[in-house]
């Protein structure tokens, strides 16, 4: 069982209700044909639909022509997509799933999410445009993982278990940085990464200052009134992160086959702009354009190969 289809509208579903209702799932997705099979991997894919942004994926191989489901996951999907200079894809350990681990430019933040669309990723391999495989073997991890992938979108999103929600702060006017400042400011970002010393000490500067002005300013204020959002790695999994955004855009989802609400949410979050999905009752407060969303979420992302 995958504790997060509680936050997809299964929070009073036991594990083995759960179950049958994937059985049931892939039963009719079978008898319809609603199923994306790899020839060469004898890989396949089954998504099921819970509302017009929600649904689960499930992962199975094919033993002659039976389909024998291994995993499942809930997932919503994104809206928004994101510069990357480059990105990784390795296999977990455990199962046949992926981690993505890349370098977002607007901010320079190193980001590692669940891969959304495996088959996507293999057709991608196979394709022949970049890697010239004579051999892969999804059972186990592949030297492929060490190239890195250059320059894809990626539609960042999460699920998150329980949250809170913030008003907003009372903030300035920002006066919005220009097409040139941000192309400047992400040069710098990726100069120091390479080891430019007067990029760093520009960076280093940059933060000190902003460290200098919270010092002041939190022996007078609360934390939450001076930081408006914030992105940190939560725990030892190291796709689940710790996040404060501002909503964007909300709508309110039904799943088809429990009736219980969820929220669909827009957050910016240091920048980042991910689509999250929640529960409505595993919510505290009333979410609205404006205020602000606490909790921990599982980042998941749609590479777009």
């Amino acid at each position: 069982m995958n504790i997060y289809t509680r936050a997809v509208g299964f929070s009073d579903l036991t594990s083995e209700k759960e179950e049958e209702f994937i059985k049931l799932g892939i039963e009719e997705s079978l008898k319809e044909g609603f199923v994306v099979r790899h020839e060469k991997l004898d890989r396949g894919v089954i998504i099921l639909r819970l509302s017009e942004s929600t649904g689960l994926y499930i992962f199975g191989r094919y033993d002659g022509d039976n389909f024998k489901y291994e995993y499942y996951y809930p997932f919503v999907v994104g809206t928004r997509v994101t510069d990357n200079e480059e990105l990784m894809v390795e296999r977990h350990l455990d199962k046949e799933s992926y981690a993505v681990i890349c370098d977002e430019l607007k901010t320079g933040v190193t980001l590692i999410f669940y891969l959304q669309n495996v088959m996507d990723y293999f057709d991608y391999l196979f394709s022949g445009k970049e890697f010239k495989l004579e051999k892969f073997n999804p059972d186990v991890r592949n030297a492929i993982s060490k190239q890195a992938i250059r320059n894809k979108k990626v539609a960042l999103t999460a699920l998150s278990l329980g949250g809170l929600i913030l008003l907003p702060t009372a903030k300035k006017k920002k006066i919005k940085r220009s097409a040139k400042e941000e192309e400047s400011r992400k040069n710098l970002i990726q100069a120091a990464k390479k080891g430019d010393e007067n990029a760093i000490e520009s960076l280093t500067i940059e933060d000190m200052d902003k460290y200098n002005e919270l010092s002041q300013r939190i022996t007078k204020e609360d934390i939450f009134t001076i930081i408006d959002s914030t992105f940190m790695p939560c725990g030892v999994e190291c796709d689940q992160y710790s996040v404060v955004g501002e909503i964007l855009e909300l709508k309110v989802e039904e799943n088809i086959y429990t009736g219980e609400k969820m929220y669909i949410m827009l957050l910016d979050c240091n920048g980042l702009v991910i689509t999250t999905a929640i529960n409505a009752k595993h919510l505290l407060g009333e979410p609205e354009i404006g205020r602000r969303f606490k909790g921990q979420i599982w980042l998941q992302g749609n590479v777009k190969f």
